[in-house]
């Protein structure tokens, strides 16, 4: 599975009786509207970030389909999904940060291995080593949108910081 996100949401409106119906169109929309704005640097890359986010797999949480979000920006590829309770999210980002070791100020802990039975709607290779082990391909696990905004923005400049 690979779609467009708007696309995907068109497609799947939650049933109206769901009590976390509405909690689906606020994480699309986060992703889909504010993500993008936080790597653009202009209204064109804005709009071509906004139209390259994929739905490629979902998940069920409280009785809602979600999506499983593919976001691709810079040679960076992020793998992302929500569950109403917290953020799961696979970097890969260019080569270069192999040897490059990214401040990310403890909004998450570096160390802590995400098993891939948290990873909803992950492919099994989808789920990597923590940060601590490989600062190129990870998965972290981040509380809220606040968190993932802000990591967003300091992969943005530790990115642009080494062009």
């Amino acid at each position: 599975m690979r779609i467009q996100l708007q696309e995907w949401f068109m497609e799947n409106k939650p049933d109206e009786k769901l009590i976390y119906k509405d909690g689906l169109s606020r994480q699309v929309l986060f992703i889909r509207d504010i993500i993008p704005g936080i790597f653009a640097r202009s209204y064109e890359e804005y709009t071509g970030i906004k139209n390259s986010i994929f739905v490629i797999s979902t998940h069920t949480s409280k009785s809602v389909k979600l999506p499983v979000y593919e976001l691709s920006w810079n040679d960076c590829r992020f793998i992302m999904r929500y569950n109403f309770y917290d953020w799961k999210v696979t970097a890969r980002l260019p080569y270069k940060f192999k040897e490059i070791e990214i401040e990310f100020m403890k909004l998450f802990d570096p160390k802590a291995e995400v098993h891939k039975v948290y990873c909803e709607g992950f492919r099994d290779d989808w789920v990597k080593p923590p940060y601590g082990k490989n600062t190129r391909e990870f998965t972290c696990e981040l509380h809220n949108n606040y968190v993932l905004h802000t990591f967003f923005h300091i992969i943005k400049h530790s990115v642009l910081k080494e062009e």
